[in-house]
């Protein structure tokens, strides 16, 4: 999956003389790094020892993506000459000694359901496993395959599974959302030594000037709209900091015709002058960003401003409307609800079945007992925007039928039936 950068430069466009027409790119293509405080081991986690038996309770397992605008891409992460990567822990970063890997593609998705190895530590560029893409918990609209059930409970065979901590600091339950994606996701080019701290050898601090890592296929987008690339998952019981450096590509329709044109921009964690030195082209395409140094023990400001307050992002809040159920804080702070389903009391609800739900490609529907009624059906988004609208006519006796789902996005759909003069709405989820 891996081959080595012949040089790193291979990864940027050379920059050459000022044009008077030239326009410098526009650092705000790069809206930061999230850091998704994604879970909190508990006494259950930490007493497997399948998975390993350094794991303790409390240990937090921090995800870091990389936000971009949309049409921007990430080129490579690293260190680079007078620009160090850091990543350090006052303890050590948890590895996961039967199924952990140093990156995130690299982990086999059928073993996402064994003891702790959802918690792993390792890098990425935009992979959680070798068939998911990572995401934010709040994007992540097509449950859970990690946590509690589906969990095989590790060492002690917990009955609930483990991975089952609702810690008020990580928001949403694994059970409930995992930040995983189904898909296929780019392998990893690295140039350098890289950190040993994210497998069996292990270890708590890492720096470097020469290591870099980028997607497989050069400069990579974020799999969902917002955009945003995993770099990293990180779990320890320490304190955690890290400073980390990158570039980013503009989008195609930015580049300009003149061959002085950045097509790339790069960002440090601290600017040095010799990034400003003489001016000019050279320099116009270098930036900063706060986001890109990072210290978990910096207070955490909750969405309602107040400095460790309860209100973070997974935690419930009033969206103040009256149709939508289930409001939470977003990542980006905005407090969002689910569209209220509509409840299943009509009595074809003992009459029609639709399975399997969740389904992936189609789910199939069959109706029981008609005798000479109408029957028609409509396909719904979680907006109530119509999809699919079908009139089955006058039926007699049974019916069967399908409604195509492979070429839908992932998330939750209404299919409403309309029978003589009953009414009945099922909730399906597509993953």
């Amino acid at each position: 999956m891996y081959r080595i950068l012949p040089i790193l430069t291979s990864l940027a466009f050379f920059a050459h003389q000022a044009h008077a027409q030239y326009t410098p790119p526009d650092p705000s293509g790069f809206e930061g790094l999230q850091v998704e405080r994604y879970y909190v081991s508990d006494a259950n986690d930490a007493a497997d020892e399948d998975g390993s038996s350094d794991l303790t309770t409390s240990e937090v397992t921090y995800r870091v993506f990389v936000d971009l605008k949309e049409g921007y891409k990430l080129i490579t992460v690293g260190g680079f000459v007078n620009h160090n990567i850091t990543f350090n822990t006052t303890t050590s970063f948890f590895y996961n000694d039967d199924r952990g890997e140093s990156w995130g593609g690299d982990i086999n998705d059928i073993h996402l359901e064994k003891n702790t190895v959802a918690i792993d530590s390792w890098l990425s560029a935009g992979a959680s496993t070798d068939g998911y893409w990572g995401i934010p918990k709040d994007e992540d609209t097509d449950g859970s395959v990690v946590g509690g059930a589906n969990n095989d409970g590790g060492s002690n065979s917990v009955p609930g599974g483990l991975l089952m901590n609702d810690a008020p600091q990580t928001g949403i339950r694994l059970d409930t959302a995992d930040g995983l994606l189904a898909g296929t996701p780019p392998g990893i080019l690295s140039v350098g030594v890289a950190p040993t701290i994210f497998n069996e050898y292990g270890g708590a601090a890492y720096t470097s000037d020469n290591f870099a890592w980028s997607s497989g296929i050069g400069n990579v987008e974020g799999p969902t709209a917002a955009n945003k690339i995993l770099i990293g998952q990180f779990t320890t019981d320490g304190e955690f900091t890290f400073c980390l450096n990158l570039w980013v590509r503009i989008p195609d329709s930015l580049v300009c015709a003149d061959v002085n044109c950045h097509e790339i921009m790069e960002f440090y964690a601290t600017i040095v002058p010799s990034d400003t030195l003489g001016g000019g082209f050279v320099t116009e395409n270098k930036f900063t960003h706060p986001t890109l140094c990072f210290n978990s023990s910096a207070q955490q400001v909750d969405c309602l401003g107040v400095p460790d307050g309860p209100a973070l992002p997974g935690t419930a809040c009033d969206d103040n409307d009256p149709d939508t159920e289930n409001d939470t804080w977003t990542n980006n702070c905005v407090c969002f609800g689910q569209p209220v389903a509509v409840p299943e009391v009509s009595p074809l609800a003992a009459l029609i079945q639709v399975h399997p739900n969740p389904a992936r490609e189609v789910v199939r529907i069959e109706i029981a007992d008609l005798g000479g009624q109408h029957a028609r059906y409509t396909l719904m988004d979680a907006l109530g925007q119509r999809i699919v609208a079908v009139d089955l006519g006058v039926l007699n006796g049974n019916w069967r039928g399908t409604v195509e789902l492979s070429g839908m996005s992932s998330g939750i759909y209404f299919l409403e039936f309309v029978v003589g003069g009953e009414r009945y709405t099922k909730r399906i989820s597509k993953l």
